[in-house]
């Protein structure tokens, strides 16, 4: 079942203006979502906004989701003109089902999902980038550290689901250090703290969590290890996805435009948040009653975790591509290594799924 996550366009404006009212995201002048608020002229209602359905991966109970959440609760969408219903699926193939579909016009999706996809000739165009890297973490104990891909040889791993995107990291990880990957046992299990108990126990070596999840765990658990053992190596780029078909319709580009712009907006603002250690940002989505899930309400691992995305995720390391531009160089080098590892056939050009047409320009 899908739970959308939508408000009316009055109820959202009267919650930014009563937020801005307090004076609650002008607590250092640094970029928040009271800066997104848009402009009217005579204390008149804002424009009426073009509704826009936008489908997440996974329900929206991470910071991962942060540049949506943000862009919602703080007013963004609606300055670039959009009402957008966030509706949750499960899982990558249901969110790219729903947009081949038409049920959403926009999306993201992980290139290790995506790729096979479109060297399969789906109609999908990726049209900006969200992350440059994955986040994934191993869990371990420190009787039995997993710090390395070496250190996975011949053990255990668990991981939410077989087959599905961890794996598929997994694989390239143990691919990229020549390490067989029938040599390591993966199994399905619940990627919670509580598995942590069964790591003890020694009927699992380790297990692949989200960054969220991670943080909270080695906060709360002294014999906890925490690394990305080489995960965060492999090749794996978050992308916006569309289909050739919404391209090629005028009054869904001008709201693929205005949707990227409004995340790209929200994202820089909470880069320049973190001077304050985020409190505008979190201010936002906590007051908003949008949102309710465990590392939003923690301040310790909320700040850890979007540390991380703000300087190692949804910028390019090396700084020279802008928010959301698409690394045309990164995404060739990702698929020609997805080919060399067996996942994919090879023989097709990634350039002409990709385009930088539609990324907001500065």
């Amino acid at each position: 079942m899908i739970t959308s996550v939508r408000r009316t366009a009055s109820r959202r404006w009267a919650l930014v203006t009563a937020t801005m009212a307090a004076g609650a995201l002008a607590l250092t002048g640094c970029g928040s979502g009271g800066a997104a608020t848009p402009a009217t002229e005579n204390g008149a209602e804002p424009a009426e906004l073009t509704q826009m359905t936008v489908v997440t991966f996974l329900p929206l109970e991470s910071f991962s989701f942060t540049p949506e959440m943000f862009a919602y609760s703080g007013g963004y969408f609606e300055k670039h003109g959009l009402d957008v219903d966030l509706q949750p699926v499960q899982g990558t193939s249901a969110a790219i089902q729903s947009l081949l579909g038409g049920a959403t016009t926009i999306t993201r999706a992980s290139t290790v999902d995506v790729f096979p996809a479109m060297e399969d000739g789906q109609p999908l165009r990726a049209v900006g980038t969200m992350a440059y890297k994955s986040n994934l973490r191993m869990i371990s104990v420190e009787d039995n550290p997993i710090e390395s891909p070496e250190d996975m040889e011949d053990k255990v791993i668990g991981m939410g689901s077989i087959g599905g995107t961890s794996e598929k990291l997994l694989n390239l990880t143990l691919d990229a250090a020549d390490i067989p990957a029938d040599s390591v046992t993966r199994q399905a299990v619940p990627v919670t703290a509580a598995t942590l108990e069964v790591v003890r126990q020694g009927q699992l070596d380790g297990y692949i969590v989200s960054l969220d999840t991670s943080i909270g765990i080695g906060e709360q658990n002294d014999d906890a290890v925490v690394d990305d053992a080489g995960l965060g190596e492999a090749p794996d780029i978050q992308t916006w996805i569309t289909t050739e078909s919404n391209l090629e319709d005028d009054a869904k580009v001008a709201q693929i435009e205005a949707f990227l712009a409004a995340i790209r907006e929200a994202v820089q603002d909470v880069i320049d948040d973190a001077p304050n250690d985020f409190e505008n940002v979190l201010k936002t989505l906590r007051d908003s009653g949008d949102w309710s899930f465990p590392a939003l309400e923690d301040d310790d691992v909320a700040v850890a975790a979007l540390e991380v995305y703000t300087t190692q995720t949804w910028v390019d390391a090396d700084g020279g591509v802008p928010l959301l531009e698409n690394d045309l160089d990164a995404w060739e080098s990702t698929y020609d290594t997805y080919v060399k590892a067996g996942m994919l056939q090879g023989g097709k050009d990634p350039a002409d799924w990709i385009t930088n047409d539609y990324v907001p320009a500065d």
